[in-house]
């Protein structure tokens, strides 16, 4: 015969498993997510191409209070997380690399302080593909190129060019790294050339560009490049040489997403009637105050970067912030034949662990027509 006291302690435990239980029954029917964010929006799936954006991230490295490098290790850290998360298969920087004045060689000891010392994660030993930034280009541009050559990911093999990754058999996304301070009239002005850009071929950029863009067949197309064609920021703001030039040849071969830094802030930004979309993603090490413009649909002076998801059939794109709390996200179907992207939505996340309203439903996005071969082209 059980001891009364046996007894009710079992009582008393299979009641607080009961209590248990019902509690999490009832905070998963409303809705509620774990307190370090929503985790759907970062969930991924087998036949997912997922990756990393972030800019302006390198400093000095580790013990350099003045140059903000606190902000940069515990983005460093977080993207560390993120990136085993979601099994990142790779990273794009979109510039400055080296805050300051550059690095001066390859074989400076601020590669170990900056970079290799800075994102030693596991997860972080991925391929990188970089992008030039105009503090870049006040150092030594030539030893970020010559760093490529011995270094397992530090991707350059110029100072701009292009990769494809399948993601089926059938399907597939196409990556343009551009080099942008070249054009930006403020630095081809300057009598002294701080920043080193006389002398660059910005037309056989151009041309290298638009045939890229034109001959590719590939489902989706991203461009990254260091200065923002639309940027809300008080600091920077839009660059116009970037929207004469480049932006008429994204609409016009259908280029679905920008990245960009330059200003420290996390951004997306899309004019009317535009049909690409331009995402900031400069909170690699600081911010600034942030701005809000007509084509403004996000915009935080928030540290962070940019988790970006990809399948044959939709784009997927969300701000992290250096805690890992999801600040946004942005999904949109592939085109459709008759030549137009559905919107899935946008949505601010008002609070970690909650969505919006608006988000689109991932059932929802199985009725959209998918795109093959690029039809657009």
């Amino acid at each position: 015969m059980k001891h009364p006291s046996n007894q009710k302690r079992l009582t008393t435990y299979l009641l607080t498993v009961l209590f248990v239980f019902l509690a999490a029954h009832v905070a998963f029917a409303a809705g509620a997510q774990p307190a370090t964010g929503d985790r759907d929006v970062l969930s991924t799936s087998r036949e997912s191409l997922t990756f990393l954006v972030i800019s302006d991230w390198g400093r000095e490295g580790i013990g350099d209070t003045d140059k903000k490098t606190p902000g940069q290790l515990k983005v460093a850290h977080q993207l560390g997380m993120t990136a085993r998360d979601v099994h990142a298969a790779f990273l794009v920087s979109c510039g400055d690399n080296f805050h300051g004045k550059g690095v001066p060689s390859s074989t400076d000891s601020l590669w170990q302080a900056n970079f290799e010392n800075v994102y030693a994660d596991n997860a972080l030993m991925i391929p990188w593909y970089i992008a030039l930034g105009n503090h870049d280009y006040e150092g030594n541009v030539d030893a970020e190129l010559a760093y490529a050559k011995s270094s397992n990911r530090w991707i350059q093999p110029a100072r701009y060019f292009s990769f494809t990754k399948q993601l089926t058999d059938t399907s597939s996304a196409l990556f343009v790294v551009l080099d942008s301070s070249p054009f930006v009239g403020e630095y081809l002005n300057d009598p002294s050339d701080a920043h080193h850009v006389k002398g660059q071929n910005t037309t056989a950029q151009v041309q290298w560009c638009d045939s890229v863009l034109r001959t590719s067949h590939a489902n989706w197309k991203c461009v990254f490049f260091h200065h923002p064609a639309y940027s809300a920021s008080t600091k920077h703001g839009s660059t116009p040489e970037m929207q004469k030039t480049f932006v008429p040849m994204f609409e016009k071969y259908h280029v679905d997403a920008c990245f960009s830094g330059h200003d420290h802030d996390l951004q997306h930004s899309r004019p009317d009637n535009a049909t690409v979309e331009y995402f900031g993603t400069g909170g690699g090490s600081e911010t600034r105050p942030a701005g809000v413009a007509g084509f403004t649909k996000f915009s935080k002076a928030s540290l962070g970067f940019a988790v970006v998801s990809i399948t044959p059939h939709m784009l997927r794109v969300n701000f992290v912030n250096e805690l890992g709390l999801q600040l946004y996200s942005s999904r949109y179907h592939a085109v459709t034949s008759s030549g137009v992207r559905e919107h899935c939505g946008s949505t601010a996340l008002t609070s970690p662990g909650r969505v919006a309203a608006g988000m689109c439903p991932t059932s929802a996005m199985q009725h959209y027509a998918t795109r093959t071969n690029d039809p657009r082209t």
